[in-house]
């Protein structure tokens, strides 16, 4: 089906997934039981456990959406085919592994509807946490933030969160600069769109209760690859 534009979805949540079939059902229900999301969009890598058929099978108020891809492409790649394939006014992305809280959704929502570019979904922002984590992830995600602070003097308290809300037309002024490289998209997009008014809107992360998680030490060199290409602004 064709996009819809701004008029007609107003807000459209993003959901790139891989092997997430247990986890989609639940959260569409989620979303749909919000009653301010009228569009979601679900973009599947190839996934071998078939979410994308689960997703075919789904009644969901909001229009649903499904971007089909070749294959494991990327997390920051599948946000903006997502993003491209709506024309909603307001776009939030989220993980498909009922690990971001769908309630605050509003709340990021509302943020837009100021003077606000970028809502953050936050874990370090009053009300934020985490619970389910080991104590390594823990300390793998507070180094990794703090070495992206230090080095490309980024603000915000969470910027490596997976979970924001962003405008339509701030996106579409960024594109063109992005370079998408690993799964750490939230932090390009304050790089190369840098100054942004943001806003944090803190929750409690939850570690996934079924699938396996995606962190590898793959991931990890491209996310340092995406630091010092970001720290030079490489193209």
């Amino acid at each position: 089906p064709g996009a819809m534009s701004p008029s007609e979805a107003t807000m459209a949540v993003v959901l790139p997934t891989y092997n997430e079939r247990e986890n989609i059902v639940g959260l569409v229900g989620s979303l749909d039981a919000l009653g301010c999301v009228d569009e979601i969009v679900v973009v599947d890598d190839a996934s071998p456990d078939k979410t994308a058929d689960v997703v075919r099978t789904l009644p969901t108020r909001a229009r649903l959406q499904l971007v089909e891809r070749s294959g494991k492409l990327g997390l920051a790649s599948a946000i903006i085919d997502g993003i491209r394939a709506s024309r909603a006014a307001q776009i939030v992305v989220m993980d498909a592994d009922l690990s971001h809280d769908p309630a605050i959704i509003p709340a990021l929502s509302a943020a837009l509807e100021t003077d606000v570019d970028l809502a953050i979904g936050s874990r370090f922002a009053p009300g934020g946490g985490m619970v389910g984590w080991p104590l390594r992830r823990q300390w793998l995600s507070w180094l990794a933030t703090r070495v992206a602070k230090s080095l490309l003097g980024v603000r915000e308290r969470d910027p490596m969160s997976g979970y924001f809300a962003i405008r339509r037309n701030v996106f579409d002024r960024i594109a063109p600069r992005l370079r998408p490289r690993g799964y750490k998209i939230l932090l390009e997009l304050l790089v190369r769109g840098a100054p942004l008014r943001t806003r944090e809107i803190g929750y409690v992360f939850q570690d996934r209760q079924y699938g396996k998680s995606k962190l590898s030490w793959t991931i990890g060199r491209e996310y340092a690859t995406m630091l010092l290409h970001l720290f030079f602004r490489r193209r």
